[in-house]
């Protein structure tokens, strides 16, 4: 490259810098475009209520619930852990080595074993909560709101 095309490319790159305007801002400002500013909204924020959880016992083991979510109401007002239940369902089904009990959901466990091809396949479902029951939970719940 010769001199004066060096010469001439510094100066436009000097004249850049000096006018501060290149790239995608000088875009923005050749066109209008307001700078970004940050957005307040004037719709009122309410402070979410907070849950106060009971720690009620198992009915099962008889010690403390720590998370009522992860809890089946058993009966009116008794509660049990979901690995109590699952234990209880155990001994009361009594599951083949090739069997097992898992939750399918909904308050509902299955026993589960296989095919002739060796697919799990559902032998049994045991319903522990009902759908009644499960919304009297969620009902519960929601009353502690403070």
């Amino acid at each position: 490259m010769s001199n004066k095309k060096m010469q001439k490319q510094k100066d436009r790159k000097k004249n850049r810098q000096k006018n501060g305007i290149s790239g995608f801002s000088t875009l923005n400002q050749v066109a209008g475009v307001p700078k970004p500013r940050e957005h307040r909204s004037s719709i009122p924020v309410e402070a979410p209520s907070s849950i106060v959880e009971p720690h009620p016992t198992c009915v099962y083991c008889g010690s403390e619930i720590e998370n009522i979510a992860s809890a089946f109401m058993v009966g009116e007002e008794s509660f049990a852990h979901f690995d109590c239940v699952l234990e209880r369902i155990r001994e009361s089904e009594k599951p083949a080595d090739d069997q097992s009990v898992s939750y399918l959901g909904s308050g509902i466990f299955g026993l589960i074993g296989k095919d002739d091809e060796g697919k799990p396949v559902i032998l049994k479902k045991i319903t522990i909560e009902t759908p009644d029951e499960t919304k009297a939970m969620k009902t519960y719940i929601s009353t502690l709101r403070s």
